[in-house]
């Protein structure tokens, strides 16, 4: 049986038979990483960075690709960054005077949204890969899909996090208002998904973990945060999108709770915490359906620090952890870096296509070969 890279996703989604596991790319950094995979060189890579981007993956010969990381300088080292001395002088207070401001009807809330901009913005997104990803999937992941907590990009995490205990209301306040927004557009992409026949498939929601854990407490997100996630993703979820939820940080006390309000997978994974997948495979969905894994490479240990070898025998720990790749699609766990060596990257992506998918159900712990490999 040998599939389309849209044959084999869908399959894999519905439980049925593959051929071989799917792999997705996107999440790679560095431009000299991405010319070396892409086979180019820096400058003509510069040149037309998301072409670069685009010709790398495909060099890998992934099946579907999220929304990329796009370097766009030689120096380029990360993205998404939040420094809070770029906050400095904000108190709790200003989220307290922000929730005030806002209009406390839906319709007067709704009434700014534009409906015919968002849906453009969409479709201008799918429709440029369609016309040059020379072929790979596109798997959405619009990260106000996924809710909006993560309000520490504007207050910083000493205002943001002081004004969760301070003032709750205002903070599930500014968060409403938002995923009313954020509600509206999972509607379009429910439309869209329609127009475009896309693989049934999302990756989406904020961080809400460090590695000691939720950065606010469990009993606060259930009342004020999550209600607002549900609300966004339910148009998706009752159209049989399934969503998969990015998971840095010490997940675990949140894992039930993101399957109750209706996500039914999981993707990054920090390893060294003691995120056991053997555990979480065990989980079912609000629907009933065995979860999803985009199973992430480590960003933070084997793919910077490790050896082809110690690659591959991860991909072998994934697949024996999902009982033989049972809705298991390769990824990484996180954006790599540039001290990512790209053979590292070609190793993961070729060993996955020569591993044979089977089903057999294990009871136990599966080990992390680098924490074998490196007890300390």
């Amino acid at each position: 049986m040998k599939l389309t890279s849209k044959e084999r996703l869908v399959r894999q989604i519905r439980g049925q038979e593959i051929d071989r596991i799917p792999s997705i790319g996107g999440w790679m950094n560095g431009a000299a990483n991405l010319a070396s995979l892409g086979g180019t060189s820096l400058e003509r890579y510069l040149a037309d960075p998301m072409a670069g981007v685009v010709k790398a993956n495909f060099a890998l010969g992934v099946d579907a690709m999220v929304q990329p990381a796009i370097p766009q300088t030689a120096d380029e080292i990360r993205t998404g960054h939040v420094t809070e001395n770029d906050f400095a002088g904000i108190e709790p207070e200003a989220l307290q005077e922000r929730a005030d401001s806002l209009p406390d009807a839906e319709a007067d809330v709704l009434a700014s949204f534009d409906y015919v901009a968002e849906e453009r913005r969409y479709r201008d997104y799918f429709e440029t890969a369609f016309a040059t990803w020379q072929g790979i999937v596109p798997l959405p992941n619009f990260w106000e899909i996924g809710g909006h907590f993560p309000l520490y990009t504007e207050f910083g995490y000493t205002a943001f996090l002081t004004a969760c205990a301070l003032y709750p209301d205002h903070v599930g306040k500014i968060w409403w208002v938002k995923s009313l927004h954020s509600r509206e557009r999972a509607k379009i992409l429910v439309k869209l998904f329609r127009d475009y026949d896309l693989v049934p498939l999302m990756f989406c929601g904020e961080d809400l973990c460090n590695n000691q854990g939720p950065m606010a407490s469990p009993a606060f997100l259930r009342k004020h945060y999550l209600p607002h996630v549900k609300m966004i993703i339910e148009p998706l979820v009752d159209a049989g999108v399934r969503l998969i939820h990015h998971c840095d940080g010490d997940v675990r006390p949140m894992i039930d709770d993101f399957l109750a309000i209706g996500f039914s997978g999981f993707q990054g994974f920090q390893y060294e915490l003691g995120i056991d997948i053997t555990d979480l495979r065990k989980r079912r969905s609000a629907m009933g359906e065995e979860p999803l894994f985009f199973t992430g490479l480590s960003v933070s240990r084997t793919l910077p620090f490790g050896a082809p070898a110690d690659i591959t025998a991860e991909i072998d720990y994934f697949v024996e952890c999902t009982d033989g790749g049972c809705g298991m699609f390769l990824f990484t766990s996180n954006v790599t870096g540039v001290e990512v060596p790209p053979d590292n990257l070609r190793a993961a992506y070729s060993y996955i296509k020569t591993v044979k998918p089977y089903r057999q159900t294990s009871n136990d712990a599966c080990l992390w070969p680098w924490r074998v490999a490196h007890p300390e």
